[in-house]
């Protein structure tokens, strides 16, 4: 019989794993780290565990108030043009002005997620309408590493310039900042 008194015909009764009643042929998550899922087996009417973890391309996590293995989602967030940016939820923006502006970051409590930033910062080209990226600096792992126009062919890493051949660098053209290579080994 089930917690709520209510009588189930026998083959439909289930299990009790640690004092709880589970349904029969229900499973559940022993903990947050999606480590053991268990099944209450309807012809036994015992707990059968095992430690599957998430497979590839999944991760475990809180999705409506449930733990389980849910697929990792990707988004890009871009900037081109004047400069011309779209964020990860694919909204537009259009930043004119000679600021430094945040590309993306993390904006999450969990001190699970590495910090990083990518910042922009404008540049007016000279009298034409308009602005563009004069440098783009990311920062991570109390790293920085830093792309300008005025320093075509090479990268700013840990307060160093090094050239394409030392570092694969990246390039800031007019309109398109540009990176495709590995900026650091």
């Amino acid at each position: 019989m089930d917690p709520s008194k209510i009588c189930v015909p026998k083959d439909q009764c289930g299990c009790v794993y640690k004092g709880h009643y589970i349904e029969s042929g229900a499973s559940f998550l022993t903990d947050d780290h999606c480590n053991e899922k268990c099944t209450c087996n309807q012809t036994t009417k015992k707990v059968d565990c095992v430690k599957p973890g998430c497979q590839q391309g999944y991760e475990c996590k809180v999705v409506d108030g449930l733990t389980g293995c849910h697929r990792i989602i990707y988004a890009e967030c871009s900037m081109n043009g004047g400069p011309h940016m779209v964020t990860f939820d694919k909204h537009d923006y259009n930043f004119q002005g000679t600021c430094v502006y945040q590309l993306a970051g993390v904006c999450s409590k969990d001190s699970s997620l590495q910090n990083f930033k990518v910042l922009v910062q404008n540049d007016a080209h000279g009298k034409r309408v308009g602005s563009g990226p004069k440098l783009v600096e990311v920062k991570a792992y109390e790293d920085s590493i830093v792309v300008t126009r005025r320093h075509k062919g090479s990268v700013l890493v840990r307060h160093v310039y090094k050239t394409e051949s030392q570092s694969h660098a990246p390039s800031v053209a007019p309109y398109y900042l540009i990176l495709e290579k590995k900026l650091c080994q």
